[in-house]
């Protein structure tokens, strides 16, 4: 680049010609001058004047000559430096170690300086104690204290008589004002955290006199004193908008939470409470995400729970209304994300946690028709949502509001299905879930699906383990959807690996798989066989268990699988153990001959396809 932009392109030169060595010396030059200033070692301009000096005053030949020796002198100049260079990196860090050991002139010194800068190790910065502690930690906790201290003399001053109700709340009024001032100068003399606490104390001082003003002095009416909790409320939010604090934005979250419980007020309307704290949390929530303020967005979400359960308890009797503002809550955070608005991976975080306290909300508040409803809107929304962001590839909010849809449709079921059938569907949909996962390549999805899954295959064993009482029951019914979403998972492994542990998990599914249907023919078994007699019934169980063996076997000589052929020995050694420990006690002297001779039969005639394998390979 600095011989291109300084002297000039050089492509098509002839090889020795006398311009040739004319521009490999100024590009040697231009290097090693350049370092060599900036070392403070030569002066470039005089250095340049020297060499274009000493090279006029030769002939062509000469110059030739003295060019060649010059170039070898700067080569060597060059090598120098860049070993010197990276010593002197080298002894200021000492993890870092030389990528170079020697350097040679084809290699750009400026693409070794950048890999050597990028080879020091950062240090992390300390943590200045001093700081955190005089000038973040320590005014707002004697803050706390002078409060008290505040407190404490007033009511000494109220219980000597000198000061009046007006006088209080007059003086309370004055005392916030006092502390947004003083905040203001503080913020204008670039005290920053002193200033927000004392903005901070200011609303807290405000909403105190207002409370005695209202409640303890009766000297407002409750319209008043509501009024006036809002406007401090607003006072605090531009107080963390102008001055950009996020604590302050929380302080007046929980001032406007408060409000309508520091108001006396004996039969508060439900519709408006609601109203007012579903106006709070969204004015909160776009404030956060304009400002991108995470825990003030937290906050506001949390908060308007307590205070609708406060609300609850104090009311005496649950209110439809609660259960409507929580899904208006729950409507607002999913508008914001269909805006792709705001902080999106806060909003999303928060919706699956919104979607079950609106579930839990409807459950206390509204009769199971009315919540039969709600859940299967919920799953027909969401389903089509999900099929929506599927469509618009929107792969950020998809895993959320499948999840969502999945938990909506298993809740549905719960409350409507009253059979044990149901958890069938209950397998069926989590290995839906989990596939879906697969598909949209999302893990939290996968676990998602994963654990609908575990939960219904653990109800369905619980059910199972009591055996089956009869061929047309519930119990096969689990049982065949249990082993053919057993069996198609390992089909999605096998399409959708998820790196190394892809081989062992599919080998357990594998003999999870086959352990489970030992389980299922003998249950079968057991209740095909419920009116013949004992010896019989273990007679065909017995035959069953062989004739399971057999197949694996086959199947593994057949596909030259060495595991498989295992696995059935295995087996067929298995049931041999059944035969001897759990048949030969109960059954008589003939079905005991007929299952040895059998079994002996079977072993001798396995063992010969064997050798006759063996004999083809």
């Amino acid at each position: 680049m600095l011989l291109k932009s300084r002297y000039g392109r050089s492509e098509g030169i002839p090889y020795k010609s006398y311009w040739y060595y004319i521009n490999l010396v100024l590009i040697y030059m231009d290097i090693s001058l350049y370092n060599l200033y900036c070392k403070g070692i030569v002066s470039c301009e005089g250095s340049i004047k020297a060499y274009i000096k000493g090279g006029m005053s030769l002939n062509e030949d000469e110059r030739l000559n003295s060019l060649e020796k010059r170039i070898v002198e700067l080569e060597k100049e060059v090598n120098e430096l860049k070993k010197n260079r990276l010593s002197d990196r080298v002894d200021t860090t000492p993890q870092a170690r030389p990528l170079v050991e020697d350097a040679s002139p084809s290699v750009s010194p400026y693409r070794e300086t950048k890999e050597q800068t990028q080879s020091v190790t950062i240090k992390k910065k300390e943590t200045d104690w001093e700081h955190l502690i005089a000038r973040v930690w320590l005014p707002r906790v004697f803050m706390f204290v002078l409060l008290i201290g505040l407190i404490w003399g007033f009511k000494a001053a109220v219980d000597g008589g000198f000061i009046t109700e007006e006088m209080r709340c007059f003086i309370g009024l004055l005392a916030g004002g006092a502390f947004v001032y003083i905040g203001r100068r503080q913020y204008r003399h670039r005290r920053p955290l002193l200033s927000q606490v004392l903005f901070g104390g200011s609303i807290g001082i405000f909403m105190l006199t207002t409370f005695a003003a209202h409640y303890l002095y009766e000297l407002i009416s409750a319209p008043v004193a509501f009024i006036l909790g809002v406007l401090w409320t607003i006072l605090g939010l531009w107080f963390s908008y102008r001055y950009k604090s996020q604590a302050l934005g929380v302080l007046a979250s929980i001032a406007g939470i408060l409000t309508p419980f520091l108001v006396d007020s004996n039969n508060p309307p439900t519709i408006f409470f609601v109203a007012y704290e579903v106006l709070l949390y969204t004015s909160f929530m776009i404030f956060a995400m304009k400002q991108r303020f995470v825990t003030l967005f937290y906050t506001s979400f949390i908060l308007m729970q307590p205070a609708f359960i406060i609300f609850n308890f104090g009311s005496g009797s649950s209110d439809r209304w609660l259960a409507y503002g929580v899904l208006v809550q729950h409507i607002i955070i999913l508008g914001s994300i269909l805006l792709r608005a705001g902080i999106l991976n806060h909003q999303l975080r928060i919706l699956g946690a919104s979607f079950v306290l609106t579930v839990l909300w409807f459950k206390l508040d509204l009769d199971s028709s009315d919540m039969d409803t709600i859940l299967l809107s919920f799953t027909l929304f969401y389903s089509v949502l999900s099929a929506y962001f599927w469509r618009k590839n929107f792969q950020q909010a998809l895993p959320f509001v499948l999840a969502i849809a999945s938990y909506a449709l298993l809740f549905f079921m719960m409350t409507i299905f009253d059979s044990e059938a149901v958890v069938g569907f209950y397998i069926l949909e989590g290995f839906i879930a989990l596939a879906l996962g697969f598909i949209i390549k999302s893990v939290f999805q996968k676990i998602n699906g994963l654990l609908i899954y575990l939960l219904g295959c653990i109800a369905g064993l619980n059910i199972l383990s009591d055996g089956m009482p009869s061929l047309a029951s519930v119990n096969l019914f689990i049982w065949i959807v249990l082993l053919l979403t057993f069996a198609a998972i390992t089909k999605l492994l096998r399409r959708y690996p998820i790196g190394s542990p892809t081989k062992v998990i599919m080998k357990m599914l594998y003999y999870g798989w086959g352990i489970l249907f030992l389980f299922f023919i003998t249950d079968v078994t057991t209740a095909a066989t419920l009116n013949v007699s004992e010896n019989i019934q273990h007679l065909i169980i017995s035959s069953a268990w062989v004739g399971y063996a057999i197949s694996v076997i086959s199947y593994g000589l057949k596909k030259g699988i060495k595991q498989i052929r295992l696995a059935g020995i295995a087996l067929l050694f298995l049931t041999l153990m059944k035969v001897i420990f759990f048949d030969l006690p109960t059954v008589s002297v003939v079905i005991k001959a007929v299952l040895f001779i059998g079994l002996g039969g079977i072993g001798v005639l396995l063992s010969r396809l064997f050798y006759k394998k063996e004999k083809h390979d």
